[in-house]
């Protein structure tokens, strides 16, 4: 399985504007990575200030405030080609429950935005958030509306669909698995957060995912005295994405405080640790 890095590992000084999403390539190369996931909500003319943060991780809007501009996915397209590293996936925030006809087209055209992009940018992959309330009656026929509306576009591009076990009605494990069972496309599949699940449920969780992943995010937050991840069970997760005969990338999400290059370090350590046991 390749190891990638998720931009989201370098928040903090993304925000801070200390770095750039295009300075996030070469960071990522520097680290000794050849492969990385780069994310819509970085795609910014300065950074959001903490108000407008904490709404963008709570409720995707339907036109979120990127800048999809041929300037900047030309930057950022060059900067990872510079930096030797391959995109495998393009993060997308998205609501995928909408009822109001005006925000659904919204929605919609942002998505196939979003596709564009990931062509251009050499992405295989989108990653989806669901949007909802968990337990939303009606809410995962509204999704896999939404996504067969997308997914003609997504085929034509060679862009595979990962929706991700995040907040709202994908927190449930078994919602994510409806929708994907519904679809029944090779195209579409979920991206599996191993940190995204609440505890106690974690195990089982990503059990059940597992067999339905085309993506995962190995997150981490902080490591005890062992190297080990103090919330997640690795060894658990490893041996379920084995089982499950997952093949594809681990992408390396960490968001804890402190150096990104040392969380990153000791994330692809534990990954290593596991992996082939």
């Amino acid at each position: 399985m390749k190891i990638a890095v998720s931009a989201w590992s370098f928040h903090e000084p993304l925000y801070a504007g200390k770095l750039r999403q295009s300075d996030v390539p070469a960071e990522v190369a520097a680290l000794g990575f050849r492969h990385v996931e780069l994310l819509e909500m970085f795609l910014w003319r300065k950074p959001p200030g903490i108000l407008e943060r904490v709404l963008r991780r709570t409720t995707p809007p339907a036109s979120p405030a990127v800048d999809y501009s041929h300037a900047t996915l030309h930057e950022l397209a060059g900067a990872r080609l510079r930096a030797g590293t391959q995109l495998v996936c393009w993060a997308v925030d998205t609501d995928l429950t909408i009822t109001d006809a005006d925000t659904r087209h919204a929605q919609l055209a942002h998505i196939a935005t979003a596709i564009e992009a990931a062509r251009f940018l050499g992405a295989p992959m989108l990653r989806l958030t669901t949007g909802g309330k968990e337990g939303e009656p009606d809410a995962v026929g509204r999704v896999v509306d939404t996504l067969r509306s997308v997914l003609p576009a997504a085929m034509a591009r060679g862009a595979k669909l990962a929706i991700e076990n995040h907040l709202g009605l994908s927190a449930d494990p078994n919602a994510l698995v409806e929708i994907v069972q519904a679809l029944n496309s090779p195209y579409v599949g979920v991206c599996l957060d191993l940190g995204n699940l609440p505890a106690g449920e974690a195990d089982e969780g990503i059990k059940l995912l597992a067999p339905h992943a085309i993506h995962v995010h190995c997150k981490s937050n902080s490591f005890d005295a062992n190297g080990e991840e103090t919330t997640i069970n690795y060894g658990a997760a490893m041996q379920a994405l084995r089982s499950a005969g997952y093949k594809g990338v681990l992408s390396i999400e960490f968001e804890g405080d402190g150096s990104p290059a040392d969380g990153i370090r000791k994330t692809k350590a534990l990954i290593e640790k596991y992996q082939n046991h």
